[in-house]
């Protein structure tokens, strides 16, 4: 094992005891640490057609034999209502990820506050959408890469509760350009991810170890 670099021995730590937060102080000091995050950008299909539009940080791949993807839905501030994402998600069994680019941030923002279930985030904040070619749920046109996902499974977690949304790939899209030998040009999708707050990043140096 190699030993501390120089300095690192001396470092102090505060320790804290999560239990003893409340929860908004434990989503604040969570959500600073895990970071960076990417962002999932769900649409989903509501009541009579509605597109809904919502961004999920808490987000990871799962499994690639098959692929497997998971986000998680936390409750809806002050009320025990589920949000609607996963509502929707619920009754029509499917869903889109949209990865989000440069220039969404305060849009995908603003898609994060409480809207009424026949309210549009797409349509109120100027998403222009493409349809899929496997699920009836449209995806976000501008975002780079798009994944057509159907319900797997939902999973609940801790005392609020969360619900881990777990999505089986059908069909991935992505722009032209991005991929060579399955392998994506980095750069060129520039992705943006969640810190803590309403705050965001873009792609940075790339370490190449």
């Amino acid at each position: 094992m190699n030993p501390p670099a120089v300095g690192e021995a001396e470092q102090r730590f505060e320790s804290i005891d999560l239990a003893a937060l409340t929860r908004a102080d434990r989503y604040k000091i969570l959500t600073g640490a895990v970071i960076p995050r990417p962002i999932a950008f769900v649409t989903s299909l509501g009541p009579g057609g509605i597109v809904n539009a919502a961004p999920f940080s808490q987000f990871v791949i799962l499994a690639v034999d098959p692929g497997l993807l998971g986000f998680s839905v936390g409750p809806r501030p002050g009320g025990s209502d589920a949000k609607d994402t996963l509502v929707n998600v619920q009754r029509a069994g499917e869903f889109v990820i949209n990865m989000v680019p440069e220039g969404w941030e305060q849009r995908v923002q603003q898609a994060s506050e409480e809207y009424p279930p026949d309210v549009s985030e797409a349509d109120l904040l100027g998403f222009a959408t493409l349809p899929s070619r496997r699920i009836a749920t449209p995806r976000l046109a501008g975002s780079k890469i798009q994944f057509e996902c159907t319900l797997d499974q939902v999973l609940q977690f801790g005392d609020a509760p969360n619900h881990l949304v777990v999505g089986r790939i059908v069909e991935m899209h992505v722009a032209e350009g991005l991929t060579q030998n399955c392998r994506i040009d980095a750069r060129a999708y520039a992705p943006v991810a969640r810190i803590g707050g309403r705050n965001y990043v873009r792609l940075g140096d790339i370490v190449e170890v």
